[in-house]
């Protein structure tokens, strides 16, 4: 099972601050990372960068050492600090791809008015972003803790591995001490003890995450899902005696919501899933045939055979999408949806205390969980953990710059994407 990790609202809100990104398969829209969201002028500070200020530049430093408060237990400012940062690093990557605005050096400008009604500034946007990051973890934790769900020794030994590199590797090559290198990336306060603990219960998020996929009652409702998904595409495949009938049908349904997606696209080799590319290229395919096929990436499509086009000299296929991807991402849509609930609800007394010494409460960003780009949570996910920030690789790309505005749901793509589960293993 891919690595799910905690930071499941993270994932929604990143997706919501892109609009404008086209809505057809035919845009490859890879999470970024936060080394691929940093300019060179940024990337150049950060090589020499012995301060967290010359690191992350000047705006960052006044959100940390929070104090949060979860269910009257308060929450370490370590741990606050790390899931900003995290943010700070996400939203730098969506300004870089020209989403929001940046600063000289590359970073998310804070100080920015937003560009629709719900913030007054990007800072505002961000403060909501990184809040919910870090409730979303506490309350995986939480459910955790409940349910009797620990570290498998697998994974404290990674943890244990993580911290040697640090120790051992990491922190001396940058000439720092392990508390000044943690302090360095992760902010004001870190030491050895805290970001393991911090570590620690990132890693329970994900492993009450693990446990929740695989509960009789999850994948009983998954299988029916899928059931449905495919009667339904068989039954419109039945129904399309042309590809014209095809092209209504899957209008009509994605007009009233039972298709996910549809339209018509060019399948050069290599950049699509699997299963959809290998249709396409099928011995003896014919012009107008009419098939259904199961990408485990998003579900089951209708698909039909226009021919080659004439200018690219590949497949065209006319396709509708049923959405019934693999298992655990569905199951983590199951799962969004209760957390959902929960925060809707104020299940959870989540605020913080400002620094003034006021008690303030928390306002909750409501969003609709789902998987971007068609692949599992995870691979939205960023989360320092073991590389400095200007040393992490990632891969991203986008179908052309434009504005932030308003948040709003982004459709999943059909365009190959790599699975980010074993770049986490390699850093591991």
């Amino acid at each position: 099972m891919k690595k799910i990790g905690s930071l499941i609202l993270t994932a929604a809100m990143a997706a919501a601050l892109i609009t404008g990104c086209g809505n057809k398969i035919t845009s490859e829209t890879t999470a970024p990372s936060a080394s691929a969201g940093t300019s060179t002028a940024a990337a150049n500070t950060a090589a020499n960068a012995k301060t967290f200020e010359a690191l992350y530049g000047n705006q960052l430093p006044r959100y940390m050492n929070l104090q949060y408060y979860f269910d009257g237990k308060a929450i370490m400012k370590q741990e606050a600090n790390f899931y900003f940062i995290n943010a700070f690093s996400d939203l730098t990557a969506y300004a870089q791809m020209g989403y929001c605005p940046s600063t000289s050096l590359g970073y998310i400008d804070l100080d920015a008015n937003y560009s629709g009604a719900e913030y007054n500034t990007y800072g505002d946007y961000f403060v909501y972003y990184a809040e919910n990051s870090l409730e979303s973890t506490l309350i995986l934790c939480d459910r955790a803790e409940k349910e009797g769900i620990t570290l498998k020794d697998e994974t404290k030994k990674s943890i244990d591995d993580m911290m040697n590199d640090i120790k051992n590797t990491t922190a001396p090559a940058a000439g720092l001490s392990v508390k000044e290198y943690l302090q360095l990336h992760y902010g004001p306060g870190m030491d050895e003890e805290s970001f393991r603990k911090v570590i620690e219960r990132y890693y329970l998020a994900d492993a009450y995450a693990q446990h929740y996929c695989t509960k009789p009652e999850i994948t009983s409702k998954l299988q029916a899902k899928k059931d449905a998904a495919l009667a339904a595409a068989n039954s419109m495949k039945d129904a399309s005696k042309t590809l014209e009938d095809l092209a209504a049908l899957a209008a009509d349904a994605q007009a009233n919501g039972t298709v996910l997606d549809q339209g018509e696209l060019d399948v050069p080799k290599g950049q699509m899933v699997p299963k959809f590319e290998e249709w396409a290229y099928g011995e003896n395919r014919k012009e107008g045939e009419i098939d259904v096929i199961y990408a485990p990436e998003y579900g089951y499509f209708v698909v039909g055979y226009k021919g080659i086009n004439p200018e690219t000299k590949v497949p065209v296929v006319r396709y509708a999408l049923f959405s019934a991807p693999e298992d655990d991402q569905e199951a983590l849509q199951i799962m969004s949806d209760e957390l959902l609930q929960e925060i809707k609800a104020n299940k959870h007394d989540f605020h913080k205390k400002d620094k003034s010494g006021s008690m303030e409460p928390t306002d909750v960003l409501i969003v609709v969980f789902f998987t971007l780009a068609g692949i599992a949570i995870v691979i939205v996910i960023v989360i320092l953990v073991n590389n400095a920030l200007n040393n992490r690789n990632g891969k991203n790309s986008s179908n052309g710059k434009k504005p932030a505005g308003k948040p709003a749901e982004q459709k999943p793509k059909v365009r190959k994407v790599v699975d980010d589960e074993e770049d986490d293993d390699d850093e591991e």
